[in-house]
């Protein structure tokens, strides 16, 4: 594999508050995505998303190159339980959720020639995309849109909505309440697949097999789409941002650009040829 393009940068603008991350070995590429904290708890003094990211790239290191798909998600998602082990906390987040450090990933495997996604990340294969966003992430910012606007049917300012986001304040009890769906086994619409230390079920391990492919782009949903070349996928997203940086519009979302920000998530982008 050899690596053609890569960029990273946190909403803020600042790397070490990121919690997306890149990872590349002979054998894997990666990115991670680690989920926004919606509690107080930290881990080693990181955010859960951030602690799980750098669990998962030191995993990573030692994933046997012959994994399967189901394989390599459980050495990973054992990779984070063990830290929940070292702090005693294993029955505390099986209870509850809120506290669990989580991340989606899509992996390519040069030895299987697959590429493994877990959550919603993205991938583009030559010229093929595949995304994998969460049925409840959809209707999140749907309602989240709803509000902006009767906000702003109602006369409030549209600077006003930004610097406070009234959208996501209203939708953020249904973005903690989500969490119990969570790599559940209950039969839901709402069930969504994550590495946080726990079981992912199997069907919540998207696997997509490739023939001779040349190029393939990993992204983390930081990008509203993923194209060939950075240059493009950045320039859509400073495009999505100029003309909808509520992010309720154009491109609907659970989150928009704050005031001072750089964009409204952290961002990933590696691009290889095999």
């Amino acid at each position: 594999m050899k690596i053609i393009e890569q960029f990273i940068e946190g909403k803020t603008g600042t790397l070490s508050a990121c919690e997306d991350a890149i990872f590349v070995s002979d054998d894997f590429a990666a990115v991670i995505d680690g989920a926004t904290s919606k509690s107080a708890r930290k881990y080693n003094n990181e955010f859960p998303g951030r602690a799980c990211a750098q669990l998962i790239i030191n995993a990573l290191e030692d994933l046997p190159r012959k994994s399967s798909s189901g394989q390599a998600v459980a050495y990973l998602s054992g990779a984070i339980l063990s830290l929940y082990k070292r702090l005693k906390l294993v029955s505390h987040l099986a209870r509850l959720p809120l506290g669990r450090a989580s991340a989606c990933i899509a992996i390519y495997s040069k030895y299987r020639n697959e590429i493994w996604m877990v959550g919603d990340c993205q991938c583009l294969v030559d010229k093929t995309r595949y995304t994998n966003r969460k049925t409840i992430d959809d209707l999140l910012a749907n309602v989240r849109s709803l509000y902006i606007q009767a906000e702003l049917a109602a006369g409030r300012s549209y600077s006003a909505i930004q610097a406070s986001d009234p959208g996501r304040k209203y939708i953020l009890p249904l973005l903690k309440r989500q969490m119990c769906f969570q790599n559940s086994t209950q039969k839901s619409d709402f069930v969504y697949g994550v590495l946080d230390g726990f079981m992912v079920p199997e069907q919540e391990i998207r696997v997509i097999k490739l023939s001779s492919p040349r190029t393939i782009v990993l992204a983390s949903d930081g990008y509203p789409k993923v194209f060939a070349s950075l240059a493009r996928s950045e320039s859509y997203l400073a495009k999505v941002l100029k003309k909808d940086p509520l992010c309720y519009l154009e491109y609907k979302s659970t989150k928009g650009l704050k005031k001072g920000d750089s964009s409204f998530d952290d961002r990933a982008y590696l691009k290889i040829r095999v």
